[in-house]
This record gives structure tokens, C-alpha cells and sequence, in this order.
């Protein structure tokens, strides 16, 4: 519930972020016009007494001066605490964002609620400077969320999500705090009370601001800078960081409850003080009118006899004691943090490159495998580095960088094969095996090879274990060094992704854009090791941003499977075909298609005969799954069913190739299958002169001979484009689609026309096989390229929502594609871009011959 509220509070500031900041500025104003005509005596403060009456006894002072410079020492030592902290976060803008709101709105916002208040902010300023720290860190984090957003929705949206996440905790922490503090306004001691309720009011004054004024400041800042961008595109937008934000700031519910058990504690004690204090006022005032009578006579004797200059040099050095210390300790702190603060880390890493050249120097006859570690979200860097190394038909691992034996073979004795196995069949594990030990085992076939990652319970060891069985029996060591492994987190590939695993490879990402997609910029990567293909297709992001972008849309979704049935006789088939088309009969289908999952929904079935076959084509929306478990689980179902009206039925195949899946068919170009997507962008003739250095007649001429005219005397089926299968392989490998799929979701028309002086060109993709959940859509790397695009994972409020958004962002990509390659054909370009940009033959590398113009503007355009 109280996600609920806070996520409102946020969406409402960040929505309207002027009404906001205008409400807020006007109360500010008001509080600082009003005209207050109270008593002059009062003036100085509510705690404070008249001149005349003052009180002076130096003994009450010293221990009033100690206690409050001790105070304040603490005060400055958390708040250094407390910056070391923040430097964690390691971004400039998200820092430097929360503190300037933050710090400097409440701070006016703090003195003007004190002013008003008739009070003075020398006693409360360090304090004060507690409180906004305390406060800075949740401020950055809502700062991360804010700037998680790659559009004004998406901010507001990320701001709602963050005071949800947040508001709820720092509710409590406010409250807890404030009562915490206030415990200190009945010590007695006059200083140290005016201290804590000038704390608390800033308490207060700091969760307004972070509550209103500081979301609305910040959608407002974000929108102002995106629009500012010469193409709109926002130098932000790390979605990636939303994710780890949300898991670090899980609510610990019994931190939560000691809290509230604590605030209702300090509640009772504030009520049981006040309670024994207002019995005792009326005497008390008595006693302090005779104290301040006395005291006021004597202060009034006292500073006419005994005023001099030793005395007040004196007074003057006891009254700046406290202000002493604290500049000592200011100093001390600015001296540590710039002379010293990094001296650990700098050891550190110098004691890591001094033991890794060491490391790299030993031995001749050594194979070292060195690999690193991705960045995390958080861009610190860790290094993990590995020494491999190969003798005689044997692997022996040593130490890494860091100084832990991986596994230390090399020194260990070999227990005897009784007892290995002994321990393997009663601690059902291989875990406390060295890998000799492991590999005897796997010899004598007590451990499968393809078990070992389950068997050694650590996945990277059981890679290292398979490439070692590999090696030594297929002579394959040289090649497997070069072969990575190291690093990767195969918790997420086995049983998923990939089984008998001994590494990976690493294929570049490139990255084209920003594409502007319906009214929305995108930077679309992909992971290819074709020269050109990235550059090429950037150009035709760059032509088709510039005229207003590219317009998309979805018309039909629906995934496909097409299991082969047998029946007795063409009779029987025929019923059954007839039956099956029967739209009653087909609603009997689709309850059991449906009944199998939450997100499968059976739309429609296409049969075919084909004497005592029947080929039956079920088509079913899968949400945000590219969805052929799906449909294999639904059409199983969906056949029982059918086999009990008709018990002659011999399903020969769950998949009959009427599908048809990763095969080159005309009923995929003809019915479609999985997103059916259209795009389409008008180019203005100047863009196309100057940027694809064509001309819009040249083009439309050469798309109808060579699409068109030249696919058809192919015989080509969906192959009516440029280089479709290009872009969507590319994109397929980087965001962890099936790239066999390809085949079918590289269908693609592309025409050309003119429109008037401009260029009208679209494509026609009917059957995208693509989703955002499941496959290889999980694994770290294509689950990041998903979060660049928006549409990692499901869609929890609208499914379906993020795999059609990624055929829409594929769709116009392919779009670019085609617009660039077809302008380099038309003028020419297409081998020489080749030449420069797709060869590393040295002697293409060092020509001393100079480019040809066509092939300088076309560098230029791609760069």
C-alpha cells in the first residue's frame, strides 16, 4: 500500500513538475513576507532571555563549550563518513545532480523556516549538514533512477518507481530520527536543546524537499537537457542500473520493525518528560525570576569593576575554543582525503601489476591464458586473471593475480581410487576432489563428462575439467588456449543455453544510431564481424533521423506449429478436417491450447490434406515470448483432445514442416509468422543528395531491377530486399534471439517510389520470430543490449508489449539498412567502402595510394 502512495507522489511531482516548484517557492515567499511584530525581548530566539538579565558563570560555559565542540567534532567526522560513502557511486552527473537539488534547496528552504521561526543557524549548521548527507544517499539514488530513463516517460515512470522503492524506508528513517534528536531537547542543557530542534526542523524541511520539490526538479532538469540535444537524444539513459539499484535495496523487515519499535519507545519517554516537567513549571519559573534578579545585579557589579583588556583577550579565547577544534579537524580531513585517502587502493594496484609481470616472466615452456572480467554496473573493475599452464599431455593450474590457488594439482598427493570414489558416493559430490582425483573418475566412467559442472558444484571448474578430458584425448591443447573461459557466468547457460561447454567466444557489438523510431531514439546494437555492416547501416539511421524518423506498426502477431496427423482413411481425414473448422469445434480447441499457459492464446488453425495426412497449422500469441515452447505445449494438448472425437488419429510429428521453422517456405511469406511488421519513412530529395550521395530516381530505379526484377528471376521467396538477413542476424546475436531463425524472419519487401521530389520507402517483414524473454534473452551481455532497446524481459502491465517493440526497433533498423546499402550500389560505392573499411591485408592497409572521391564521401558519411 504505502508503495502504492510514495510511487503516486513521485508520478505526480515528476508529471507536473512547474505546478510543483511554483507552490513550493510560492509558501518560501510567503513564510519570508510575513511581518512579525513580537515582543523585542524576544528577538534573539525563543530560548533566549533579555540583555539585562543574562547570565554569566564561566564554570556552566566550559562544559557548555566542551559538550557542543565535542558534538560538532562527531558531527564532522560522520559527515566525512558518510562522503566516502557517496564516492561509491562513481558518477558525476547522478552525484552532482542530488547534491546540488538537495543540498542547496534545503538549506535556503531550512533557513527560511528558522528564520521564521525567529532562530539562529550558528549552533545548527554542523548538525545540519548531518542531516543532508544522511538524506544525499537515497537523493542519488532516485537520481540513478531518473537517469535510468532514455525519454520524459520513462523518467517520470523511473521516478515513480524509485519514491516507491524508497519513500517507504525513508518515511521511517525521517521519523525515527527526528525522534531520536528530539531526545536531546530535554538534557537541559540550553545550547545543545536549541542544536537538536533546529536538527529536527531540518529533518522535516529535508523529506518536504525530497518528497516534492526534488522529483519535480528533477523531471524538470532532465526534460530541459534532452530537449536541448541537437537530436533530442539524452547523454544518459543507463537502463541497466535500475535493476541492480532494486536488488541492493531490498527492505530488511526486521530492521524495519526494530525502527518502529524504537520510534514508539522515544515517543513514550518525550510523552512521560513532558508529563513530569509540567508539575514542577510553576515552581520553576518562581526559582528562575529570583535566579535571574540575583544574577542580573551581579553581571551588571561585575562588568563595571573588573572589565579590562587581559579579560577580554581571555573571554574572547574561551568563546572561540570550540570554532578552533573544529577548523583543526576540517583541515585534518582536507589534508587525509587529498594526500592520503587513495594511498590503499594505489598499493593495491601496484602490488597486482608488480606480481603479474613477475607471474608473466616465469618459465618459457609456459602457455599463459589471461582474460578479465566484465565492468559491473557499479564500473568498478576487478581483475581475474588465470595462468594455464601445459606439459606433457597434462594441465596444470597455478596461482592467479589475485593470489588463490584455483586448483593446486601440481603439489597434491593423488588418494587411491577406492577412496575417491568413497567420497564421491557419500558426500554425492566431487567437490572435495582435486581434478586428477575428478578425471580418474571420469575414466572409469563413474562421472559423465556432461555431469562434471553439477558433480564439482563450481561451473567454471567444470569447463576447466572438460577442456582438460578434450585435450588430452583429441590433442587439441593449442587450440583450446585460445579459446576463452574464464569469467563467464555459466550458472545462466547450463541446462538452458548450451551443454558439453568448454568456453566461449566473443563476437564484437556495434552500435547504429540514435534511429528515431516512432518518436523515440534508439541506439540499436549489433553483433556482427562483418566490416561495413554497422557503418553502413548507421549512415541509413543518421538519413532517416534527420527526416523526422521512421513510423512502425504491428499487424498481426501470432507464433506457429504444424504437427502431422494420420488417419485410417481420406474419409476420416476429411471429417476431421471439416470438424476442425467448425468455429464451435475450434473453441473445444483453443480451452485445452489455452489451458497450458498463461500467456499462450490460440487464434487460429489452417489445415491441409494431403490424402490420409492432415497437416494442421496452430497460430497462438506467446506475450513476449518468441513462444515455440508454447505452441509445442499447447498443440500437444490440443491434439489429445482432438484424438478423443477421433480415436483413429496417429500423431506421426509434433512438427510436420507446415510450421515452418528455421526453412526457407512460402507460407511464412504468404500467412506470416510470429510479427507481422510494417515501416515505412519519407527522405527528402536534399538528404538523399547529401547524405546518400544519390538521387531519388537513381534509387527507385535500381530497387525495382534488382528487388524486384532480380529476386523474382531468382525464384526467391521473401527475398524481395537488399541484405535484410544482415541487420536481423546482427541483431538476433546481440540480444539473444535464435539466429537460425533468421531464415524466416529475414522475409522481407523493400519498395522504393518517389513522392514528389522525395523518396517514399518501406519494408514488409511478415514473419519476425523474435521475444524478449527465454532462449538466450537471459544471458548477461544480450540481456544488456535488451535493456539499451527498453524491452528487456516481459511486459508486466501490457504482455506482448516488449517483443512487438523489438520487431518495430528490427523493423525500422532493416529499414536503414536497406535505404544505406541501396545508396551505395546506386552510386558505386559499395566495393570501394569494402576495400577501406572490410580488409586488414597489410599491403590494403598501407597503400600509399590515395582513395578515390567516391569512396572518401562515403567514409566520411559512415564515420
Amino acid at each position: 500500500m504505502f508503495d502504492n502512495i510514495f510511487g503516486g507522489i513521485g508520478k505526480g511531482c515528476a508529471s507536473h513538475p512547474w505546478e510543483v516548484i511554483v507552490g513550493v517557492l510560492t509558501v518560501t515567499a510567503c513564510m519570508l513576507t510575513i511581518d512579525k511584530t513580537a515582543d523585542p525581548s524576544l528577538s534573539a530566539g525563543p530560548n533566549s532571555i533579555p540583555h539585562s538579565t543574562k547570565i554569566v558563570d564561566d564554570e556552566s560555559h566550559a562544559i557548555d563549550v566542551i559538550f557542543m565542540t565535542l558534538i560538532r567534532c562527531i558531527a564532522v567526522l560522520y559527515c566525512y563518513y558518510q562522503f566516502n560513502n557517496l564516492r561509491q557511486l562513481d558518477s558525476k552527473y547522478v552525484l552532482g545532480i542530488a547534491a546540488m537539488f538537495t543540498v542547496f534547496s534545503s538549506f535556503v528552504f531550512s533557513t527560511i523556516v528558522i528564520h521564521y521561526l525567529n532562530g539562529d543557524l550558528k549552533d545548527a549548521m554542523f548538525l545540519f549538514l548531518l542531516v543532508l548527507l544522511v538524506n544525499l544517499k537515497k537523493a542519488s539514488l532516485l537520481a540513478q533512477f531518473a537517469l535510468s530513463g532514455c525519454s520524459q516517460t520513462e523518467v517520470i515512470n523511473n521516478i515513480s518507481k524509485g519514491m516507491s522503492l524508497l519513500g517507504p524506508s525513508f518515511s521511517l528513517d525521517s521519523i525515527v530520527c527526528s525522534l531520536v534528536i528530539s531526545v536531546g531537547m530535554l538534557s537541559g542543557v540550553q545550547r545543545l536543546e536549541t542544536l537538536c530542534m533546529f536538527t529536527c526542523m531540518s529533518f522535516i524541511v529535508n523529506y518536504v524537499v525530497i518528497m516534492s520539490f526534488y522529483p519535480a526538479c528533477l523531471s524538470l532538469v532532465l526534460d530541459l537537457l534532452r530537449r536541448g540535444d541537437e537530436n533530442g537524444m539524452p547523454f544518459w539513459g543507463d537502463r541497466s542500473q535500475i535493476t541492480a539499484i532494486c536488488n541492493d535495496h531490498k527492505t530488511d523487515p526486521i530492521t524495519q520493525r526494530v525502527k518502529v519499535i524504537m520510534s514508539v519507545g522515544v515517543m513514550i519517554v518525550h510523552a512521560q518528560s513532558r508529563w513530569a516537567l509540567s508539575g514542577m513549571e510553576t515552581e520553576a519559573d518562581n526559582m528562575l525570576g529570583i535566579q535571574v534578579t540575583k544574577f542580573a545585579v551581579y553581571n551588571e557589579t561585575e562588568e563595571n569593576n573588573h572589565r579590562s583588556v587581559h579579560g577580554s583577550i581571555v573571554h574572547l579565547m574561551a568563546s572561540g575554543a570550540d570554532h578552533i577544534v573544529i577548523f583543526i579537524l576540517l583541515l585534518s580531513m582536507i589534508v587525509w582525503f587529498w594526500f592520503f585517502g587513495d594511498r590503499d587502493d594505489l598499493a593495491h594496484t601496484l602490488a597486482q601489476v608488480n606480481k603479474k609481470q613477475s607471474t608473466n616472466t616465469s618459465g618459457n615452456s609456459i602457455h599463459v591464458l589471461e582474460t578479465q572480467k566484465d565492468f559491473k554496473h557499479t564500473q568498478t573493475q576487478t581483475e581475474y586473471r588465470k595462468a594455464s599452464v601445459y606439459t606433457s599431455n597434462k594441465m596444470v593450474q597455478t596461482e592467479n593475480v589475485d593470489g588463490d590457488i584455483f586448483d593446486g594439482d601440481k603439489n597434491v598427493e593423488i588418494r587411491p581410487f577406492d577412496e575417491c570414489l568413497n567420497i564421491y558416493r557419500t558426500q554425492k559430490t566431487a567437490e572435495q576432489l582435486n581434478d586428477d582425483e575428478v578425471l580418474m573418475l571420469v575414466k572409469s566412467n563413474h562421472i559423465k563428462p556432461y555431469m562434471l559442472e553439477k558433480c564439482v558444484n563450481n561451473p567454471e571448474r567444470g569447463v576447466c575439467l572438460r577442456r582438460k578430458i578434450i585435450a588430452a584425448e583429441s590433442n587439441l591443447t593449442e587450440a583450446l588456449i585460445q579459446l576463452p573461459y574464464i569469467g563467464y557466468d555459466y550458472s545462466k547457460v547450463l541446462g538452458t543455453n548450451c551443454e558439453n561447454v568448454i568456453g566461449y567466444v566473443a563476437v564484437p557489438v556495434g552500435v547504429a544510431g540514435p534511429l528515431l523510431v516512432d518518436d523515440v531514439f534508439y541506439q540499436v546494437p549489433m553483433a556482427t564481424t562483418e566490416g561495413c555492416l554497422v557503418a553502413s547501416t548507421n549512415r541509413g539511421c543518421r538519413a532517416l533521423t534527420i527526416c523526422g524518423g521512421v513510423i512502425t506498426r504491428v499487424v498481426d502477431d501470432g507464433m506457429t506449429r504444424g504437427p502431422v496427423v494420420r488417419f485410417s482413411s481420406v474419409t476420416t481425414a476429411s471429417e476431421a478436417k471439416m470438424w476442425m473448422d467448425n468455429p464451435e469445434n475450434f473453441k473445444i480447441i483453443k480451452a485445452a491450447f489455452d489451458s497450458t499457459s498463461r500467456f499462450a492464446r490460440l487464434t487460429k488453425l489452417l489445415v491441409r490434406i494431403a490424402g490420409r495426412h492432415l497437416f494442421i497449422r496452430f497460430t497462438a500469441s506467446t506475450g513476449d515470448a518468441m513462444g515455440m515452447n508454447m505452441l509445442s505445449k499447447g498443440t500437444e494438448k490440443s491434439l489429445k483432445v482432438i484424438g478423443e472425437y477421433f480415436p483413429d488419429m496417429e500423431v506421426l510429428s509434433l512438427s510436420g514442416n507446415f510450421c515452418s521453422d528455421k526453412k526457407p517456405a512460402a507460407v511464412n511469406w504468404i500467412e506470416g509468422r510470429g510479427k507481422y511488421v510494417v515501416s515505412e519513412a519519407i527522405v527528402p530529395s536534399k538528404i538523399v543528395t547529401e547524405v546518400l550521395k544519390t538521387t531519388v530516381a537513381a534509387l527507385v530505379d535500381v530497387n525495382i531491377s534488382k528487388n524486384l526484377m532480380g529476386s523474382a528471376i531468382a525464384g526467391s521467396i521473401g527475398g524481395n530486399n537488399a541484405h535484410a538477413a544482415n541487420v536481423v542476424t546482427a541483431v538476433y546475436i546481440a540480444t539473444g534471439q535464435d539466429p537460425a531463425q533468421n531464415v524466416a524472419s529475414s522475409n522481407c519487401m523493400t519498395l522504393m517510389e518517389a513522392f514528389g521530389e522525395d523518396l517514399y520507402v518501406s519494408c514488409t517483414m511478415p514473419s519476425v520470430e523474435i521475444g524478449t524473454v527465454g532462449g538466450g534473452t537471459s544471458l548477461p551481455g544480450q540481456s544488456a543490449c535488451l535493456e539499451m532497446l527498453g524491452v528487456r524481459g516481459a511486459n508486466s502491465q501490457t504482455p506482448g508489449a516488449n517483443a512487438k517493440r523489438l520487431a518495430r526497433i528490427l523493423c525500422a533498423t532493416v529499414l536503414a539498412g536497406e535505404l544505406s546499402l541501396m545508396s551505395a550500389l546506386t552510386a558505386g560505392h559499395l566495393v570501394k567502402s569494402h576495400m577501406i573499411h572490410n580488409r586488414s591485408t597489410p599491403s590494403i592497409q598501407n597503400s600509399e595510394s590515395e582513395p578515390c572521391e567516391s569512396t572518401k564521401q562515403f567514409t566520411n558519411c559512415v564515420s
